[in-house]
């Protein structure tokens, strides 16, 4: 069931409200049962010789019809009449209260503002993609109305969406029929799909292609898994996009700053990707589709290389050249002892990438790494502008490139326009 989120402290105290409600409705029930079950009788309609289920039934529709076809308690220890006069005011508020909840729930003004929405922008997720396209989007269109759809509701990037660039939050799975309803797709003019599952991001495009052909040519799906990507087959999407942010960041790295660094040495550099995930394998992709021959060797750096590689393998394959595969942290200075072993063998200083998805620990391998190398070409990752990152940069030689900025200039302005 999709659930509207005005702000995550209004969802801890839902939650809260459920757990006193549930105790109001144990209490009072208790309260009628323990009544009943103490001598006391009701005068019109006696119980006294009925045993307790019968008298749990009588407890229990006092949330339904209260005393009036019951009659008033009579009879009975004292005690007994006061805690069922106490059942008998106390279930009827329960029910009443929960049927007023229910109605203002009902007119809730931004429910039904979502409901009546028409040329809006969904889109799935609330994580750092869906704020870099929501930026550059109200940008371009400042009052455009945009549901964001997020399943999880500690998303920390929610609360900057939502006060900052005036989004509405939906809590749910943008999968869902139900959901899909409730924010009106069908009427909605342009849906990106960004959550952090590219399976989540591709069904849904096909499920909302299938369910408004209205949007055909204007759904978007991010996929950041390079082999998930290649081995999708050429007519799986022919009413969205498929696009992968990390690629347009891979590109302008190879063509902007590898490329020229190639052309400015005499031999074929040496490659080392510090960091061989899903933004590594891009790297490489794109190095063998624009500097193919540039380079001599590659080594790959990653906890998980040895895997990592043979999915590389798979799709998109390896080029021809050397490659060297170093399973392990890449702080640990073990590492990069095994990468001189291999150092040894080439000529001149290497291209490295540190390019895990650690931004912290990037900086700090890329420090280690200039001094221990220091004719080499040093590129760092990170993901959004950093002022102190751009400063060590500038005073050590490192050369940073920032994602999210390459990412969000490389999305098609249609994207953007009514």
């Amino acid at each position: 069931m999709p659930v509207l989120a005005p702000t995550m402290a209004r969802a801890k105290l839902d939650r809260a409200a459920v757990y006193l409600r549930a105790a109001a409705l144990a209490t009072a029930f208790a309260l009628g049962f323990l009544g009943l079950c103490s001598g006391v009788d009701l005068s019109e309609r006696p119980l006294a010789d009925e045993g307790l289920w019968a008298k749990a039934y009588y407890a229990l529709s006092l949330f339904v019809i209260g005393g009036t076809d019951l009659g008033t308690p009579i009879g009975g220890p004292a005690w007994g009449r006061a805690i069922l006069w106490a059942a008998y005011f106390f279930a009827p508020l329960i029910t009443a209260s929960a049927l007023v909840e229910t109605a203002l729930r009902i007119l809730n003004p931004a429910a039904l503002r979502v409901r009546r929405l028409r040329g809006h922008v969904i889109v799935g997720g609330g994580g750092r993609l869906a704020l870099l396209y929501v930026k550059r989007l109200r940008e371009t269109e400042p009052h455009v109305p945009v549901v964001v759809v997020e399943r999880d509701p500690a998303a920390p990037r929610l609360a900057e969406l939502q006060g900052v660039y005036k989004v509405t939050i939906v809590l749910g799975d943008v999968r869902s029929d139900e959901l899909l309803t409730a924010v009106a797709v069908e009427r909605a003019r342009r849906v990106m799909l960004l959550t952090g599952e590219d399976f989540a991001n591709l069904d849904a495009a096909a499920r909302i292609a299938a369910r408004a052909p209205a949007l055909h040519g204007h759904i978007a799906a991010h996929v950041s898994d390079l082999g998930f990507m290649h081995a999708l087959p050429p007519g799986a999407a022919t009413d969205y996009e498929i696009f992968n942010g990390l690629e347009s960041a891979a590109v302008h790295l190879v063509k902007e700053s590898l490329l020229a660094r190639f052309e400015s040495t005499a031999y074929r550099d040496l490659v080392i990707l510090a960091g061989f995930g899903r933004f590594g394998q891009t790297v490489l992709d794109q190095l063998q589709t624009h500097a193919s021959g540039s380079f001599s060797a590659v080594i790959l750096v990653d906890l998980e290389a040895e895997a990592e590689a043979r999915r590389f393998a798979e799709r998109p394959g390896f080029g021809d050249y050397a490659c060297h595969v170093i399973e392990g942290h890449v702080g640990d200075s073990l590492i990069w002892s095994a990468v001189d072993e291999v150092m040894a063998r080439e000529i001149g200083d290497p291209v490295i990438v540190v390019g895990t998805g650690f931004e912290g620990t990037n900086l700090h391998v890329a420090l280690d790494l200039i001094r221990r190398y220091p004719g080499a070409h040093i590129t760092v990752r990170t993901f959004g502008q950093s002022p102190f990152t751009r400063q060590v940069a500038e005073a050590t030689g490192l050369h940073p490139i920032t994602l999210g900025r390459l990412i969000a200039g490389a999305m098609p302005q249609a994207w953007f326009e009514s």
